[in-house]
């Protein structure tokens, strides 16, 4: 694998990289029968200019990026925030290959200095929750799912894909659970959003929780923006409305929604007491950083013993996460991880962003990491080793 300056002191596991959905989903993994109501219930393509179009729920949906560039899929290594707030918004730059091309992400991964990476949708992430058709979005989940295990098949054992299910509809997300299990799925993408009314506490929900429970397989709370959705739907459209006067080039939502997104799901399962009635469930919280994680916690212990609690749960959430199989992702500036490795050595996890446009390599990571001194065998731990345990990917 190469290097940076000839020297990697541990295996790296990207905890949280994207692909950006290529026209293929559509035209070629969905089945023949759906693609005509898939045109009116989610159906993204881009025309020879590069001008994007989204069809969500019979209306044009607003786009994720408000000029012809591509953040989402803009990224490509050596690149800096420099460089990327050099780009000219009017031009249109092609996208990283490695977006939807799996051997030119393997070799980026060779130049980011990562072993395996985690992949997680874009497209799939900020609108597919909101798709109304229950029986139309089963046959994209299967699409999708289909088209990254594909992708992932260039190399399996460095590209671990997190499939998409269907929640609109609790049966057939525990239909396409099985069925993404029989395929050897390591991850599942859960959006902290509401999907047809339900939040991801919801008892609805209760039936898939424990099947992915007992699949042993890892359930990845990833937010998106939000900011393309109807009000309520997450924090991020909320945040749009506020911020609307400010252009400034790009969705307000990206810069908090997240974060935002995540602390609502850790306050809803603390008080609702999910992770204690799913102990053995593999919880990967990711996208937001890491740094939320503990003031959440926190707050919920305090509320916690102040009210009345009419749900039996543990009144020391903070203890119960970092006690069961959890983890959370920081990203390469995060420094409080870094002051806190006594905090995050056992639960963090690294993620690059790869290819959005704040995207950063394991070299930046590692470096920051040791330059506040964090213990090597901890270094090892939040590159790799505890990604590695959660996923079950040979480190």
């Amino acid at each position: 694998m190469a290097t940076r300056n000839g020297r990697k002191p541990c295996t790296v596991i990207d905890a949280d990289g994207h692909v950006y959905e290529p026209a293929a989903i559509w035209n070629e993994y969905l089945e023949t029968a759906y693609r005509v109501p898939a045109r009116s219930a989610f159906w993204h393509e881009v025309d020879r200019e590069g001008n994007a179009i989204t069809i969500l729920n019979g209306r044009v949906a607003p786009e994720m990026n408000r000029s012809k560039l591509n953040r989402q899929a803009v990224w490509r290594p050596g690149m800096t925030p420099e460089t990327i707030g050099a780009l000219d918004p009017h031009a249109l730059p092609a996208i990283n290959p490695g977006a939807h091309e799996p051997g030119a992400r393997l070799r980026d991964m060779d130049a980011m200095g990562i072993d395996a990476a985690v992949i997680f949708p874009t497209l799939f992430a900020e609108y597919f929750p909101v798709v109304e058709n229950p029986d139309v979005t089963s046959a994209l989940a299967r699409a999708y799912n289909d088209w990254v295990f594909a992708y992932a098949s260039a190399d399996p054992k460095r590209l671990v894909p997190a499939a998409v299910l269907p929640l609109q509809a609790i049966p057939y997300a525990l239909a396409e659970l099985e069925r993404v299990a029989r395929l050897g799925c390591k991850a599942v993408f859960l959006r902290p959003a509401f999907f047809a009314g339900r939040f991801l506490n919801h008892p609805e929900l209760d039936p898939l929780w424990r099947r992915i429970e007992a699949l042993e397989i890892t359930a990845c709370v990833h937010p998106s923006s939000g900011g393309t959705n109807p009000e309520w739907t997450s924090e991020g459209s909320f945040i749009e409305r506020i911020a609307a006067p400010l252009g400034i080039g790009h969705p307000v939502a990206e810069a908090v929604a997240a974060q935002m997104d995540s602390s609502i799901f850790m306050t809803a399962i603390a008080f609702y007491g999910h992770m204690e009635e799913y102990p053995r469930l593999k919880l990967a919280l990711l996208h937001a950083g890491a740094s939320w994680l503990t003031l959440a916690l926190e707050k919920s212990e305090t509320y916690l013993w102040l009210s009345f609690q009419a749900i039996p749960v543990s009144l020391e959430p903070e203890h119960v996460f970092f006690s069961r199989p959890s983890l959370i992702s920081f990203d390469s500036w995060e420094t409080s991880v870094a002051k806190l490795h006594d905090v995050y050595g056992k639960v963090g996890a690294w993620a690059s962003r790869y290819p959005h446009h704040d995207a950063t390599d394991a070299f930046e990571a590692i470096a920051m990491l040791e330059s506040h001194e964090v213990p090597a065998e901890v270094v090892a731990a939040l590159m790799g080793g505890n990604a590695s345990r959660l996923y079950g990917i040979a480190a």
